[in-house]
């Protein structure tokens, strides 16, 4: 069931992953996971996964009219996930590969901690050529969102400064998520700089980077959050919107005083999983108001998922 907010009339794009996501119920955190065994959990379900694919989701649930530009295998399971996503009212974008549809799975424990195990082999293959900025531009989409920056080669190879650069060109306001690079767990360091420096040279492509304390302090390689958030300023983003979790979240501009607004409390989390993809959906849908209010709104909403009086992120049929 689709929630109203006081969104902007103009639609948005995201460009991101589309793949399968198995969710678990909150896993005891031992010792003994590590070991021959086996943990019980409440339920284990099905969803549409990618940080894209939840934003999109999450966005047209909640009245926004919204496009995803996105790659998956030409085969039943991507042909399953486009039928998903039109049905829960997203305009599909999408771009068949040789590869297999990429499946996850998001791991939740008690402690509130997550870890994903991934196998994405279709959104890897995403170009810039699989985005149609000129139609996106002539549906209306005056702001486009890049998702799951990590994940396609090619398009950390220059796609994506390609296609920011382009958007603002014509117009749009861009936003990122940093989210958190797999790379970053087992690489070399020789591995992960050139990752790096690639969506650095995004920053003064982008309007709003969004990222959660932890993510933004790995990626600048600074100690110190507000160090962080200086860096990624200083190198042309225009804001930096971060995520603080059970602080609540904060808006940092180069052309306005630190905005802060706290969570919302929530007597009793009932869905955790994607809460970020979900406040960064209201944000995305939000442009119309003072930026105070567009964070006091989001925050709203992702206490709202949070507890499980809306749902932003269905499960599959």
């Amino acid at each position: 069931m689709k929630t109203a907010l006081a969104i902007s009339t103009s639609p948005i794009a995201v460009v991101g992953n589309l793949n399968l996501d198995y969710r678990t119920g909150p896993i005891p955190a031992s010792p003994a996971l590590w070991s021959d065994g086996e943990t019980a959990v409440g339920e284990i379900y099905e969803t549409l996964g990618g940080g894209g694919a939840n934003t999109a989701v999450a966005a047209a649930l909640l009245s926004g009219r919204v496009y995803l530009c996105a790659s998956v295998g030409d085969d039943a399971l991507g042909r399953r996930l486009e039928t998903q996503l039109i049905a829960m009212g997203v305009i599909a974008k999408l771009s068949r590969k040789s590869t297999a549809t990429g499946r996850s799975i998001a791991l939740t424990w008690d402690t509130h901690q997550r870890h994903f195990l991934s196998c994405l082999p279709s959104s890897a293959e995403l170009s810039e050529e699989d985005v149609d900025l000129k139609s996106l531009w002539e549906a209306g989409c005056r702001h486009l969102y890049r998702a799951d920056v990590w994940f396609a080669p090619r398009m950390l190879d220059g796609g994506n400064q390609r296609l920011l650069r382009s958007a603002q060109s014509l117009g749009m306001e861009t936003s990122l998520d940093i989210n958190w690079d797999p790379a970053w767990s087992t690489a070399a360091a020789a591995v992960i700089g050139p990752r790096l420096k690639a969506v650095a040279g995004l920053l003064p492509h982008v309007s709003y980077a969004h990222g959660n304390e932890r993510e933004i302090c790995r990626f600048t390689g600074q100690d110190d959050v507000l160090d962080a958030v200086r860096w990624i300023l200083d190198r042309g983003t225009k804001a930096v919107i971060l995520h603080r979790g059970p602080r609540g979240c904060a808006a940092f501009a180069i052309d306005a005083k630190r905005v802060e607004v706290p969570a919302r409390p929530v007597a009793r989390v009932v869905s955790e999983t994607g809460t970020g993809d979900v406040f960064t959906a209201a944000f995305l849908l939000l442009g119309d108001l003072p930026l105070p209010d567009r964070l006091q709104a989001c925050a709203e909403v992702a206490a709202r998922h949070l507890e499980g009086s809306i749902d932003l992120l269905p499960r599959l049929d």
